[in-house]
């Protein structure tokens, strides 16, 4: 789907198809476009727009270029937080001096928020570099929420780990919470990795834009994308200590299972020393040997019943003794 915005009034507002001149459009978004809108968007930039095949290398250089005066630029981005779904997605950003181009496959919200709202911007706001740098603000204020939802859940995760683990339903056993536990980390380390490559992306496309445009952006828009890249490495730092707090309830997680394991498993290792003498004593008298004198004792049955009560008690007491029952 193809998006035109122009100006009318000193304002931006979609337009009804896409003009034959590049100066009367300022921002053009393509969302899954078809061969034909992506040719008709080339026909009027004059410059290639980069398929999926082009923007799947790694390569810095195959992601960040210039291209006939137009500076090409390629970031991922996180969607379907919301949803429960996160997913990567990739979006491209192509600067000219007179339009912005947006390429994407997916719907991601900051998006969606900023299309919402991109026709009440002041007159300043509507520059082609003014445009990607509020689309990037969009983006990565995103990110900072996402970031803080994922440590309040962990917060939360921590409290129920090491804190209300008895206030917890007594119809829900251990097990179950540990691995409902292990599941919300699960997906809260999928997301903080998708974010980790994300603002690793635009670590290198900011500095890459303020490099690159030189005098063709104003101050302000320089300004905000010092102050961005601020943000961004200071997110990255956070999404490092989120990423080793995940680790940390996760290997936390796993040792209370295998805590609880050998709990039972030493119940069972007990009871197998406590049920050992008796059986054995009850071994011995039934043995199908002719001379057992205790066979023809008026109490031998009797006898025989004390002693595996007494071979029970004794290991009883001695273990309880040193502090294992």
């Amino acid at each position: 789907m193809l998006t035109a915005y122009g100006i009318a009034d000193t304002r931006l507002t979609p337009l009804p198809t896409l003009p034959t001149e590049a100066g009367a459009v300022r921002w053009v978004d393509l969302h899954n476009p078809t061969p034909d809108e992506e040719k008709a968007t080339e026909a009027l930039l004059g410059i290639d727009i980069p398929t999926a095949e082009d923007r799947r290398p790694v390569e810095e250089s195959a992601r960040l270029y210039r291209e006939k005066g137009a500076l090409v630029m390629t970031a991922v981005i996180i969607t379907g937080v919301a949803e429960g779904q996160p997913l990567r997605t990739q979006i491209t950003f192509v600067l000219t001096e007179k339009t912005l181009v947006t390429v994407r496959r997916a719907d991601p919200l900051p998006l969606r928020t900023f299309v919402a709202r991109v026709c009440t911007l002041p007159p300043e706001d509507i520059a082609p570099e003014a445009l990607l740098v509020g689309l990037l603000e969009a983006i990565l204020e995103r990110a900072a929420d996402v970031l803080e939802r994922v440590a309040a859940d962990l917060n939360e995760v921590s409290l129920r780990l090491f804190f209300k683990n008895t206030d917890q339903k007594k119809s829900l056993k251990l097990e179950e919470q540990m691995q409902a536990l292990l599941r919300r980390l699960g997906r809260k380390r999928r997301i903080a990795a998708l974010l980790r490559e994300s603002l690793f992306s635009f670590d290198r496309l900011v500095p890459f834009l303020i490099e690159q445009s030189g005098a063709e952006i104003t101050a302000d828009c320089r300004t905000r994308l010092t102050l961005l890249l601020r943000d961004i490495r200071s997110l990255t730092t956070f999404e490092a200590q989120l990423s080793a707090e995940v680790s940390y309830l996760h290997e936390a997680a796993i040792g209370l299972i295998t805590l609880e394991q050998n709990q039972i498993v030493k119940v069972f290792s007990i009871l197998a020393v406590l049920f050992l003498p008796p059986t054995l004593v009850g071994s011995i008298y039934g043995m199908n040997f002719d001379f057992m004198p205790e066979l023809h004792w008026r109490f031998g049955y009797l006898f025989s019943l004390g002693l595996m009560l007494a071979s029970a008690l004794v290991p009883f007491f001695w273990l309880r003794r040193r502090g294992w029952l």
